[in-house]
């Protein structure tokens, strides 16, 4: 058993058949050295079967030196010692002649498993990682809550596809959920992918979002650059309304409920004291009032729009082990045809229907409380019935003990002065 550079035939092998991130895939590997970002596959192998394999990344840090980082890797089981060790003692010294700093070490390993309000529903019971890469001369970078702008976060919102099929995951989300979804399937929504250069339709809903809701959003090279290289591992779903299709579904309901109320009156004329016949006249009444202004908006935004209104979009990676929504954005003035819950429910059985086990909606900040800056998110991902996935966070090792020590001495200098 033996560290060892990767072929990307073998890095891609592994990947695709052990549980791993979108980051340790060969598109993201293509993509890194395009950027001209000095990148190496690097794994275990024992004889000839790989049993380990990692993407590795170095960038410069204080012109002379670097800091190699993998994120969501390495791919392993981290619970065999012997190739974790095998694999971390090698990487030191595949390292040390790069003039490498120091080494970061994202795993996409769970160590447990919560709900939307913070409880936890299951611990996986690996606390053995920290001891093994202390062993390693790696230092935990801290149970991490929050959004960072460099580290990746550390909470997942997370929903199990295995063994489940459209009616029980249905079932399981809340009455807002299932509303929507059923609502946005009944009035003339419709959604198709968006190729690379329709990207733009896709970044104006992101931009008047993070606008909006006041989040940083990444910027039009990261989600273009990815599209380019991942390819159709890349979905970018569009939603839109065919205005016709919608006109006429309202002027069905509207039509439905002109017969009930005429129904009611005839009950009512019939017995002037029905109670109940006056109160459904009332209610229906009140419905119909609303249908018709959805009627008049319809026509109106057909009048403008033409046939199709887009309203929203969305950005997925998709691997073989799960879907992963990385962002969305919609125009708020359409919010309520509920385009991004279609977005959802179709991606989900997007999964469903290619055998992929795990929806990942992906980051939350792992603050739980009403006041967290996500609330509304966490209670948006929280209606679907997903779980959360709580991850290990970061390890750092030095890999030139003393320039990191000089290194962590003058960032600390920095960060007092303000600079």
């Amino acid at each position: 058993m033996q560290f060892t550079e990767l072929t990307i035939e073998e890095f891609d092998h592994f990947t695709r058949t052990h549980f791993s991130h979108f980051t340790q895939t060969k598109d993201n590997y293509r993509l890194k050295v395009e950027q001209g970002i000095e990148t190496y596959l690097v794994g275990v192998k024992d004889g000839g079967a790989v049993r380990a394999a990692c993407l590795i990344t170095l960038t410069p840090v204080m012109k002379v030196f670097k800091y190699a980082y993998s994120n969501r890797g390495p791919v392993m089981d981290y619970a065999d010692k012997q190739v974790f060790d095998v694999f971390f003692e090698g990487l030191h010294q595949f390292l040390k002649p790069k003039k490498v700093m120091y080494a970061r070490i994202d795993p996409y390993e769970v160590i447990r498993e919560r709900d939307h309000d913070g409880k936890i529903l299951e611990d996986r019971g690996n606390r053995y990682i920290f001891d093994y890469f202390e062993e390693q001369g790696f230092t935990h970078d801290g149970f991490t809550v929050g959004f960072d702008p460099v580290i990746q976060i550390r909470w997942h919102s997370v929903l199990n596809l295995e063994g489940k099929d459209p009616k029980t995951l249905l079932d399981d989300m809340d009455s807002l959920r299932k509303r929507n979804i059923k609502k946005a399937q009944k009035h003339g929504l419709h959604i198709r992918y968006l190729e690379l250069d329709e990207i733009d339709v896709f970044r104006k809903f992101m931009k008047d979002t993070s606008e909006m809701k006041s989040f940083v959003d990444r910027d039009d090279s990261y989600y273009i650059s990815r599209k380019k290289h991942f390819g159709d591992n890349v979905i970018i779903p569009l939603v839109y309304v065919n205005l016709g299709e919608y006109t006429e579904s309202i002027s069905r309901d509207r039509d439905g409920l002109v017969k009930n109320i005429e129904k009611a009156e005839k009950d009512l004329e019939k017995d002037p004291s029905n109670k109940k016949a006056e109160k459904k006249i009332k209610n229906l009444g009140g419905q119909l009032e609303n249908i018709e202004e959805k009627l008049a908006e319809g026509k109106a935004l057909r009048a403008t729009h033409g046939e199709e209104l887009p309203i929203a979009s969305a950005y997925y990676f998709i691997t073989p082990h799960e879907v992963v929504y990385l962002a969305g954005g919609s125009d708020n003035a359409f919010r309520h045809f509920a385009g991004s819950y279609l977005i959802q429910w179709h991606m989900i059985n997007y999964a469903l229907d290619h055998g992929i086990s795990l929806y990942n909606f992906y980051g939350i900040s792992g603050d739980f409380s009403e006041e967290a800056e996500d609330y509304g998110v966490i209670q948006f991902k929280k209606g679907f019935n997903a779980t959360v996935f709580e991850y290990v966070g970061d390890f750092i090792k030095p890999i030139n003990a003393p320039a990191y020590k000089a290194y962590q001495a003058l960032s600390k200098i920095r960060k007092q002065i303000g600079r």
